[in-house]
């Protein structure tokens, strides 16, 4: 029987889906920022449970997991976690770790042209697909929140709604002085 030409790809999924968990599991410990502890949470235990689940595939097809032939993803992934584990901001942490920019391609679209993939490894690699995008989805709307937030587009909008809340109360008072004459 001949090697599956797909094992170096689950190979480097099960090393960095690791990684992606402990990043993430680095950042939501420092954050003060309730939502975004939450969303990142949820996104590194779906990391682990990736990690694990092609691991488990590898050991399933007769291998091991190889972090030294593995496609690396993150550089220099310990200085990279010990700045999210910081109390550095997390808009200078969504800055570093990628925020959330997109540049329109799928990273995706190929996984699945491999003719030799199993049933079982296709629908692992599929759920891993769909589910690594709704993880970039949650990700990309926390790093926009974010960065609105720190560019004062938050204040701004605040601000704004106040004044109208203000107009608005005034034109009330307005009618109540109108409706206590008549």
């Amino acid at each position: 029987m001949t090697e599956p030409t797909f094992i170096p790809l689950l190979n480097s999924i099960a090393v960095n889906e690791r990684k992606g968990e402990a990043l993430l599991s680095a950042w939501a410990d420092a954050t003060r920022d309730t939502e975004l502890e939450g969303v990142l949470r949820f996104v590194a235990i779906r990391e682990g449970e990736h990690a694990a689940a092609f691991t488990k595939r590898l050991c399933e097809l007769g291998h091991a997991v190889c972090e030294e032939t593995a496609y690396q993803v993150f550089d220099d992934f310990e200085g990279l976690c010990a700045f999210l584990a910081s109390d550095a901001s997390d808009a200078d942490k969504v800055a570093r770790f990628g925020g959330g920019d997109d540049d329109g391609r799928d990273p995706f679209r190929g996984f699945l042209n491999d003719v030799t993939i199993d049933p079982d490894t296709g629908a692992l690699l599929g759920r891993y697909i769909c589910e690594e995008r709704d993880s970039g989805r949650r990700l990309k709307a926390q790093y926009q929140r974010i960065c609105a937030a720190a560019s004062g587009t938050a204040d701004d909008d605040i601000a704004a709604l106040t004044a109208k809340i203000d107009a608005l109360a005034a034109q009330i008072a307005e009618l109540k002085a109108l409706r206590s004459v008549a």
